[in-house]
């Protein structure tokens, strides 16, 4: 997000701790989005935007007037807005003769354009033609992705990410099974073609199956038991056509996914080390075996050999190296006389 030396100094309380919650920190929060109407939309690109903000909510901000942004050409409005409410993803809905039902999906990494996608919609049913539409508020969904482009291409890697990030809901610890109620489908049958598929997760003891269900293989909970899932079609439902594509540089590509040495240090696991019940930490050393300190100092055990002592009675003998014999001098010989003797020798 934006440096807050860019930012006005805040003059209340509340202000200070809004520029504190918007402060680089080394787990940022949870993506909101900016969702924009462009200077001309149609009912189709209307109703998407309305049920995309009902889906993203609670992370979602909405522009309520029209605004003239073409964000291929000038995106000096969108980081404009991006900065004031914190987002740090936007869509943004317009039609026009030339691009019908235009939708365009972008990501901002430190204040400025990552990557950007714009998606013309060629069929869409609305949340408002399922019949139990308050299931899928609020809910955390399965994302599920079809298709060799997927994994093959850069251009589509890089749109399954914008996907994971716009669809993906709040950061959460762990979930309940049951709290799995829908799941997002989807599906790039061509380089122009994308599909996506929503369906209702129905998790029973006995599977009872209609004509538009779609049944699955037992699944085994850690309890034990045995649950058949169910699947069922249900809304909303859209096919789009890929259009133009705004892609980022290497260089940036690396520095939007550089991790802090500080989150890196703290994912390491310490090795051999464990707290016991009084909270008293417990390491275990490896020390080599007998034989090998053998090799390294001879005639000594563990002890003597971490100490540095050598054992009593144990003499170190160089091999080929022969002690010299020591010449023997009588006492009773003058100085002039043993000077003479060594002399001699």
């Amino acid at each position: 997000m934006a440096v807050i030396s860019d930012i006005r100094k805040p003059k209340t309380h509340k202000g200070k701790r809004v520029l504190e919650r918007r402060a680089p920190k080394l787990v940022e929060n949870d993506k909101c989005t900016l969702v924009i109407k462009g200077g001309h939309t149609s009912d189709v690109v209307n109703t998407f935007l309305n049920d995309l903000c009902a889906l993203k909510k609670p992370l979602v901000y909405r522009l309520k007037r029209k605004n003239r942004v073409l964000p291929f050409e000038d995106l000096s409005f969108i980081e404009k807005m991006c900065n004031k409410f914190d987002c740090s993803m936007f869509v943004v809905g317009m039609h026009s003769k030339k691009r019908p039902h235009n939708i365009i999906f972008g990501r901002l990494h430190d204040g400025e354009l990552l990557d950007m996608f714009e998606l013309g919609i060629k069929m869409y049913k609305p949340i408002s033609d399922c019949k139990d539409k308050t299931l899928i508020y609020g809910a955390k969904p399965m994302l599920l992705f079809s298709g060799e482009l997927f994994n093959l291409d850069t251009k589509y890697m890089t749109l399954k990410s914008l996907l994971v990030d716009l669809f993906k809901g709040p950061t959460v610890e762990k979930i309940r099974t049951l709290g799995v109620e829908h799941q997002f489908h989807f599906v790039l049958s061509s380089d122009k073609n994308l599909c996506l598929r929503v369906r209702k997760i129905t998790l029973s003891t006995k599977g009872k199956t209609n004509s538009t269900e779609l049944n699955v293989p037992p699944l085994k909970t850690p309890d034990g038991k045995v649950v058949q899932i169910t699947l069922e079609d249900a809304t909303p439902s859209a096919d789009f056509d890929l259009r133009r594509v705004s892609l980022p540089s290497e260089d940036k590509w690396k520095r939007a996914h550089r991790v802090p040495p500080e989150v890196m240090k703290g994912d390491k696991t310490p090795k051999n080390k464990s707290v016991d019940v009084f909270g008293s930490r417990i390491g275990r050393v490896h020390v080599g075996k007998s034989s090998e300190l053998e090799n390294l100092r001879p005639g000594s055990t563990i002890r003597t050999a971490l100490t540095g002592h050598r054992k009593r009675g144990f003499e170190r003998i160089k091999s080929g190296v022969k002690k010299s014999k020591k010449t023997s001098v009588p006492s009773d010989l003058s100085v002039s006389k043993r000077r003479k003797l060594f002399t001699d020798a």
